[in-house]
């Protein structure tokens, strides 16, 4: 993990401001966001991911999400279980704020920052 994707209760001062937050909707897990900068991130279970998603449910390197000013996007990197956005499994897509993104077991919830 980076400072640009520490969970949100982390302070990092020198950490761009965010343009989107990415936050963990399940209710059995424990709560987390991070804070998505104009940058790629690597998403699965594996400790070299920027997020990191600790389930069995979710592959090594299960996705990519590519974040700039104009556009966000989402690929699926050949994983065992895919990516599903709002309830439809995708191998890519751009992504909007209130898109719902289910990896594994893991159910996430997308919103853009206002300024």
């Amino acid at each position: 993990m980076d400072n640009e994707t520490i969970p949100l209760d982390s302070s990092s001062s020198q950490a761009e401001e965010p343009l989107y937050i990415l936050s963990l909707l399940n209710n059995e897990l424990k709560s987390s966001s991070w804070k998505l900068i104009n940058k790629d991130y690597k998403i699965g279970r594996s400790f070299e991911n920027n997020i990191i998603l600790d389930d069995i449910t979710v592959s090594r390197k299960h996705a990519f999400l590519s974040v700039n000013k104009e556009i966000i996007k989402i690929t699926d990197n050949n994983s065992t279980n895919g990516i599903y956005i709002n309830n439809e499994i995708k191998s890519d897509s751009k992504l909007k704020s209130g898109d719902k993104i289910q990896i594994g077991k893991y159910l996430l919830l997308l919103t853009e920052v206002i300024k």
